[in-house]
């Protein structure tokens, strides 16, 4: 007897600064393709109603993922925010669950000086920023 698994969609967690919102909005345009067929589902924290405690809803949404997508830029780098809360958990994950990261060099930054980030592969893979603003 052929035994069937049921098929998760892959849910996505996109990491960016708000500073970074236009280029998270051209990220998101793309993945919309796959959303709309059916294939993924992204999450980012506009999705956070008006009202709700933003903190938890992210920590939901962190465990939820199956892989992530960070925007890495200056601002990315800087924010307290992600550096302390968003980035240990999906470390922890990464390494306790396999967890698939996809850091992409949205603006130029000093992401070599970044120990966590410059041992994981950056996209693009020539490591040019994919915007210059």
């Amino acid at each position: 007897m052929l035994e069937f698994r049921k098929m998760t969609r892959p849910n996505i967690f996109v990491s960016y600064s708000h500073a970074d919102s236009k280029q998270k909005d051209r990220v998101l345009k793309h993945l919309s393709v796959l959303q709309n067929a059916a294939e993924v589902d992204v999450w980012t924290d506009t999705q956070i109603d008006a009202g709700e405690t933003w903190e938890p809803a992210i920590e939901q949404a962190l465990s939820n993922a199956t892989l992530a997508i960070l925007l890495v830029s200056a601002d990315f780098l800087g924010s307290d925010f992600i550096r302390r809360k968003e980035v240990p958990a999906l470390l922890q994950r990464r390494k306790e669950e396999g967890m698939r990261l996809y850091p992409i060099l949205a603006k130029s930054c000093a992401w070599q000086a970044v120990p966590w980030l410059n041992a994981i592969q950056l996209r693009p893979m020539s490591a040019k920023p994919v915007w210059r603003s």
